[in-house]
């Protein structure tokens, strides 16, 4: 995201230009929903934080500080959201494993059929894996090693220590091991 044309538009944003904002929710929804669906695993689920989302930033876009970056709010609102839905639902022992559509996950490399469809496989494991975590096991996880992001960020954006961060991370991590292995 170019932080220069965001910050204008959160400007123009905040003196309730809505062009400015469509604009803003266009460059953003890309971004929101990739976390949203890798945390949800579900479409509809995701679509449906994405308006949350940004229903969230039009009204509370005047509490944003430019000492933050803009994607890091966003994280943090599309996270929480996630979380609370992920709490919410109930899962029981005998929910099935996600389908997941991987065409929302990644996009297919050309040049290698065979790492491409390797990759789904592992991707669509993963995945279904991960969607057994506990709630803050999966939004770790999915921030770190799937979003790339740093433990100072995370911690950030969900409001974890840096001790709980890494301990929730291993935690996700010795369970996906277990369960790839088997």
């Amino acid at each position: 995201m170019n932080q220069e044309k965001i910050e204008n538009l959160i400007e123009q944003s905040k003196l309730h230009n809505k062009i400015a904002f469509r604009q803003l929710v266009e460059i953003c929804q890309p971004f929101v929903y990739r976390i949203a669906f890798r945390l949800l695993c579900n479409k509809e689920e995701a679509e449906d934080i994405v308006q949350e989302s940004f229903i969230k930033v039009w009204l509370n876009l005047h509490k944003y500080n430019y000492q933050n970056r803009f994607s890091t709010w966003l994280y943090k609102i599309t996270c929480n959201l996630c979380y609370d839905k992920l709490r919410s639902m109930k899962l029981s022992p005998s929910t099935p494993l996600v389908s997941v559509d991987l065409s929302e996950l990644m996009i297919p490399d050309e040049c290698d059929i065979e790492k491409t469809i390797i990759n789904k496989e592992l991707i669509k494991l993963i995945t279904a894996i991960t969607y057994n975590l506990p709630p803050k096991q999966r939004i770790v996880f999915t921030l770190k090693d799937i979003e790339g992001l740093e433990v100072n960020e995370i911690s950030e954006i969900t409001g974890l220590s840096k001790a709980k961060i890494k301990s929730n991370l291993y935690l996700a991590r010795e369970y996906i091991r277990k369960r790839v292995k088997n």
